[in-house]
């Protein structure tokens, strides 16, 4: 199996977006407008589809790292995510794309512990990971991570405010490309939203259309014997004032009601 990518169990784009919610919950940061990444990787704990895990971040020397910007595994207790120096380094002055590292790596330990406790090392290179074209987008834990990332950074209710990929990378410190992914997702949920009201409002039209017509209601000539009004109409085989509501019996031709 390729270290590049990892086939794991499909998940739509909102289902990913879905789990990064309830880890910002979990650490805490649900409404926040800026998350300390930094902060929430450095935590002993984290939630996972398989229950709550020890977490340890590592900082490993640049030299180490092999072309990776971010490595996860599994040491058979805890979820080790490790990150480079260098990208430390950025993610502590706010870099957008050291910061997506970070979240990328715990979007790989919140999603993919049964491959990481398989012995799955989830590697985020420096030149961008190479999916094998077997693998659909939604089966893709290396898709599944970047779309979590971006996912984790922003605050949703906020983003959906703004009207372009450069205000959401520079007001949630994520790089231009993760605001790209999530941009773009919004725009297709909302394109989606739109028409599904259409076909909605069309639809309804329809069975409007084929509604049959209700007759207006014909008063008789003879006047109600409670009210004195001439608002008589007949109602099945009895007959109602639509004035007093009473109900008759029977209402004789040029007769009063009894």
């Amino acid at each position: 199996m390729s270290d590049e990518d990892y086939r794991d169990v499909p998940r739509k784009n909102s289902e990913v977006r879905a789990l990064a919610a309830r880890v910002r919950s979990f650490f805490g940061v649900a409404d926040a407008e800026h998350v300390d990444v930094l902060d929430c990787a450095s935590r002993s704990e984290i939630w996972t589809v398989k229950g709550v895990k020890p977490l340890r971040l590592d900082t490993v020397s640049d030299d180490k790292m092999a072309g990776n910007a971010g490595l996860t595994s599994y040491d058979g207790r805890t979820i080790v995510i490790q990150i480079s120096r260098r990208i430390r380094h950025d993610a502590f002055l706010g870099d957008g794309y050291a910061r997506n590292t970070t979240a990328h790596e715990l979007g790989h330990a919140v999603m993919h512990f049964e491959k990481l406790s398989a012995g799955a090392v989830m590697a985020r290179r420096t030149s961008r990971n190479v999916t094998p074209k077997w693998i659909s987008a939604y089966e893709s834990a290396e898709h599944h991570a970047r779309v979590f990332a971006p996912a984790f950074l922003i605050n949703d209710a906020v983003a959906r405010t703004l009207s372009s990929v450069d205000e959401i990378s520079v007001r949630f410190g994520v790089s231009r490309q993760s605001a790209e992914i999530y941009f773009d997702q919004i725009q297709s949920e909302k394109d989606r939203a739109a028409s599904a009201d259409y076909v909605r409002r069309v639809a309804d039209e329809v069975i409007s259309s084929m509604s049959p017509k209700q007759s207006p209601l014909t008063f008789m000539s003879d006047c109600c014997s409670v009210c004195g009004q001439q608002t008589v109409f007949p109602v099945g085989h009895k007959f109602m004032c639509r004035t007093c509501d009473t109900i008759y019996d029977r209402f004789q031709d040029g007769d009063l009601a009894e």
